[in-house]
């Protein structure tokens, strides 16, 4: 089949789309191998024209949609024309979809959600569809029709990640974001072992429960053979990152990682360190592996923040730890930061100040809180009254997610440019200094089609 897919996906703080998912990029080799031809647009508000002129070229049979879950209004705008102009089939999968089917599946159009990890859900469903005589229902797929909605268990997970194909890349313009900051991305593993409140990580980690190792990742030798390909691929990248944040949380792992990288790979890299995680030790052997860059999660300098309402179990005492053992093995680092979470006062943002002028991190993060959907964090939030009236739209404009009596969008926003312009950050920056200098997975490409 002709494949239309379309990622909704933030484009805050003048991010461009398409961004390059590992997840979806290994849906779409899993595709291609079975035949299909793709096309992909990034979508982070309604944009008509972009759809229309997306749909002249593909001409597909079929759309399907990733959708995160602070676009769930553009993906509704979209498939209102779909459902009254084009009468596609339209099949729905990612964040939005796996927190809360029902509501995907009751959006315009939608026949198909696809929950949780879809590597063996929907690459099975899609094939199912080429024949009308095969039966349809498909673990891990919802589907809606005239003889009502089907809601079959999700599949166990796939454990071995060696046995997937390396993701797509293409679809995703990655050529011109390569050549734009000289990085690469790897994702090494799938799930975390930690239950912060404010990360959906708790929520698809009950979904499978009974169903798999939820912790997984894939071998050092798999590892190195996708960043020999992809230096072959794109000759332009000049160091790589490392998507995953419980990156450094398996210390057997990522000895035996490490040693292998270090023998095997030239290229420095970034990766994310949890401080509750991390040693001398630790530190000491990132370095030595060619370790330039790690990005360091705080959320707030405030204890009861942190640890009785995001459930991080870190101390402040190891994140000063952390930062010395950075500095001290000259290993540049990013601070990140939500502000405006629940719970929050004039007297911890200014302990957050305090901190962050305390650790000097390389650059700082601040971010503006969002509740997102299927979190601990948003529940605590909805039961209290706090969620903003406006939605997704304070999460696109950089604007904090909810309002609290006792500390207002508007001072948590001016506290926000206030502690931007007195910390190193990459805010201001162009967005392709941005990737290399804070990277963070997006890429600019808007539409790339990639004929079989």
């Amino acid at each position: 089949m002709r494949i239309l897919a379309l990622q909704f996906i933030p484009g805050t703080r003048g991010r461009p789309v398409p961004r390059f998912d590992p997840q979806l990029g290994t849906l779409f080799s899993l595709l291609e191998r079975r035949g299909h031809e793709l096309a992909l647009v990034g979508l982070a508000r309604f944009d008509l024209l972009r759809v229309k002129a997306a749909l002249a070229q593909a001409l597909p049979q079929l759309i399907y949609a990733d959708i995160s879950a602070v676009c769930v209004e553009a993906a509704r705008r979209v498939f209102e024309f779909l459902d009254q102009r084009e009468h596609l089939p339209v099949v729905v999968g990612g964040g939005f979809p796996t927190v809360d089917p029902a509501a995907a599946l009751s959006l315009p159009g939608v026949s198909a959600v696809a929950i949780g990890e879809p590597d063996a859900s929907l690459a099975t469903y899609l094939e199912r569809m080429k024949d009308p005589a095969v039966g349809q229902v498909v673990s891990g797929v919802w589907l809606r029709d005239e003889r009502g909605t089907s809601q079959p268990e999700l599949p166990s997970l796939v454990e071995d990640l060696n046995s997937l194909p390396f993701a797509q890349r293409d679809l995703f313009g990655y050529a011109d974001y390569v050549r734009h900051t000289g990085q690469i991305e790897i994702a090494v593993g799938r799930g975390c072992p930690q239950r912060c409140a404010y990360c959906t990580n708790d929520r698809l980690r009950s979904l499978y429960d009974g169903r798999g190792t939820w912790v997984r990742r894939r071998s050092p030798g798999n590892i190195l053979a996708e960043i020999a390909q992809l230096r072959q691929r794109y000759p332009a990248a000049r160091r790589v990152r490392f998507l995953d944040h419980p990156f450094a949380l398996d210390a057997e792992w990522l000895a035996a990682f490490l040693e292998t990288y270090a023998r095997q790979c030239d290229l420095p890299f970034r990766c994310h360190l949890r401080a509750n995680a991390a040693s001398a030790d630790v530190v000491a052997r990132l370095a030595a592996a060619g370790c330039h860059f790690v990005d360091v999660e705080l959320a707030s300098a405030s204890n009861f923040i942190r640890n009785e309402v995001f459930d991080m179990e870190l101390s402040t005492a190891q994140i000063r730890d952390t930062f010395a053992w950075l500095r001290a093995a000259g290993i540049r680092s990013r601070a990140i930061v939500y502000v405006g979470a629940p719970y929050e006062s004039e007297a911890s943002l200014a302990e957050t100040r305090t901190l962050l002028l305390d650790l000097k991190p390389d650059l700082a993060d601040v971010r503006p809180y969002y509740p997102w959907p299927g979190t601990r964090a948003r529940e605590l939030s909805r039961e209290h009254g706090w969620i903003h009236a406006r939605g997704e739209e304070q999460y696109q404009e950089d604007r904090p997610g909810i309002d609290m009596p006792a500390c207002r969008p508007e001072i948590v926003t001016a506290f926000i440019r206030r502690l931007r312009a007195e910390l190193p950050n990459s805010n201001s920056e162009p967005w392709w200094r941005r990737w290399s200098s804070a990277p963070r997975s997006m890429f600019g490409h808007v539409f790339h089609r990639r004929p079989l």
